[in-house]
């Protein structure tokens, strides 16, 4: 089996029916972020679906709605819910979406939240959120709730938009930018493969036990990863698109 990965798309999808003709994937895996709400239309996935099967996770960059209506040409949603394990071609595909932050408003719509609550104390959350979406943010006790969902599964690959820290994290500027909850969900769940993305930069670490993680890089840039997968093993070249 023929796997492509890729994320980091914002909004950069007019090379990838092309580079699924040439490499004719069975599967095509999105760590998120194809591109904000009103950067993509449904249409712009009608060539990406009509010629492979895509499952994805969400990042900060996507517009989740659109996602969550996304169909396959079996009928199965493109989008992984939050902790779904899903059999596909004979492997085991698990999703967690989103990206790490110490409360699921973050910063700055918490602070703004807790001043609506100091003026008004009798003020309901749902009433102060008024029908708005949820940032795409996850706390450190959600992924590891979600870690333990997966957990004892076997897991072949585990899609997440976020990176565990230490691993396939380096950002371009040379930095780390993985966050630790995700790096013990990827210990505890034991994916064969672990694809992520967010830091924008092509890049691989291979595990003591032999798994991997793999970072998809800037699909902005036609980067990503062709993945070959056959009675258990797997290798995996990164992609080459003019």
């Amino acid at each position: 089996m023929v796997i492509m990965a890729v994320s980091d798309l914002h909004g950069e999808l007019s090379w990838l029916p092309a580079a699924l003709d040439r490499i004719r994937p069975q599967l095509l895996l999105c760590a998120g972020d194809w591109g904000d709400p009103g950067q993509l239309r449904e249409q712009e996935f009608t060539a990406i679906l009509e010629r492979t099967h895509v499952l994805s996770v969400y990042g900060n960059h996507d517009d989740r709605r659109l996602l969550a209506g996304l169909r396959n040409a079996d009928g199965t949603p493109v989008l992984l819910d939050q902790g779904e394990t899903r059999s596909i071609l004979g492997l085991t595909v698990a999703g967690i979406s989103g990206i790490w932050a110490k409360t699921k408003l973050g910063s700055r719509l918490n602070r703004q939240w807790e001043a609506a609550r100091r003026r008004k104390p009798t003020l309901a959350f749902d009433e102060w959120l008024a029908g708005r979406e949820l940032p795409p943010y996850v706390t450190d006790e959600e992924v590891e709730s979600l870690a333990a969902r997966i957990a004892g599964q076997e897991v072949d690959i585990l899609v997440t938009h976020a990176c565990p820290a230490g691993w396939g994290d380096q950002t371009p500027g040379g930095g780390h930018g993985g966050q630790r909850c995700f790096r013990l969900a990827s210990a505890v769940i034991r994916p064969r493969l672990h694809l992520c993305g967010h830091i924008h930069r092509l890049q691989r670490s291979d595990l003591p036990d032999g798994n991997a993680v793999l970072n998809t890089g800037h699909g902005a840039l036609r980067q990503g990863w062709q993945i070959r997968w056959e009675d258990g093993r797997w290798d995996a070249s990164p992609l080459e698109i003019p």
